[in-house]
This record gives structure tokens, sequence and C-alpha cells, in this order.
């Protein structure tokens, strides 16, 4: 009996170790270099402690801040999400640097995005833009998205402190704005 039950359990740990050798993880995305890294486990992200998951679900795409917006520009259709707190989206926020934001984006914050989703239902097959001040939360809510059914997401690498006002490009100039200080 105890042998029996000794061999299963071996067995169960052989065939996880064999269906996860085949499989790479990467960290939930949180914006920072180790979202790169590739492990052969599921456990957590050495550098951040983030949850390592199966890097096949990372479904979204990173753009530049330059392909960002002429993603804006040639797609006035696709939702803007902004997933900073209110008051870094209107520049209230006197503790932290707010940036400006881009005009006709959706203001979610990331802590409120999951009872939220409700309000994006309608944007499910649409281009979807996420972005934040230094792209840390907004892959979070990139792989959130792309992991609920939202087919078309695409977060915007380094965020909206890399913008800058005085060599910003037409692009720019049109589609945000920035706030003053």
């Amino acid at each position: 009996m105890i042998k029996t039950l000794v061999l299963l359990v071996f067995a169960g740990l052989m065939l996880n170790f064999i269906y996860q050798s085949d499989k790479e993880f990467v960290c939930l995305p949180c914006g920072n270099a180790c979202d790169k890294a590739v492990h052969k486990q599921a456990r957590v992200c050495p550098t951040c402690k983030m949850k390592l998951v199966e890097k096949s679900t990372i479904k979204f795409s990173n753009l530049s801040p330059e392909e960002y917006c002429k993603r804006i520009i040639s797609n006035p259709k696709a939702l803007i999400l902004d997933v900073r707190s209110p008051a870094e989206f209107n520049g209230t926020n006197k503790d932290v640097m707010t940036f400006g934001h881009f005009n006709h984006a959706v203001n979610i914050n990331i802590q409120e995005l999951e009872k939220r989703i409700g309000e994006l239902s309608n944007y499910k097959n649409s281009e979807v833009l996420v972005y934040c001040s230094h792209s840390h939360r907004s892959p979070q809510a990139s792989y959130f998205l792309s992991t609920h059914g939202f087919t078309n997401v695409k977060n915007m690498s380094g965020g909206v402190s890399t913008l800058n006002k005085e060599n910003s490009d037409d692009c720019l100039k049109k589609t945000f704005s920035f706030h003053s200080y």
C-alpha cells in the first residue's frame, strides 16, 4: 500500500516535471527588464516577486510611444485606456509627477479594473491602447484584459513619463495634453 502510494506520488511529480519542462514561463508583466527572462517552472519571479505565467498567455503587444501615437491617429475608434489614479490622470496629484494624458482617454485605475471591466465590454474586439506613467501598471492591465476576452490589446512601453513636451512631434501635439507644473 505504501509502495503504491509512493510510486503514485513519484509518478505525479515526474509527469508534472515533464509537462512543465516543455513550457516557458515569464514574469507576470510588471514593466521591468525581468519581463524578458524565461523560466522553466511556474514559480515567482526572483527579481520583482510577481507570479510567473506561461509565456504563451501573453497576448498583448508593446508599442513605442511613437507607434502608440500613430495608432491613435490611424484608429480613432480605438479605446485609449489610462490605468493611473484619477488624480494622476487629471493632474491634481501633488505627490508625484502626473505628466498629462491622451485626449479622449478613459481613466480606470488598475486597482479598479477587475470590478469595472464590464464598462469596457463593448471593446472586446476593438483595439485597446493601454498606458500609465512608467509602464509598470499598464503591462499588468494589458495582460489582465488580454486574458479576459479582449483580443487586440496594445501597451505603451515606457509610459507617459517618457514623453517630452519640448520635443513632441505633430502626432503627440494632436493627441496628448501635457500637465503644467
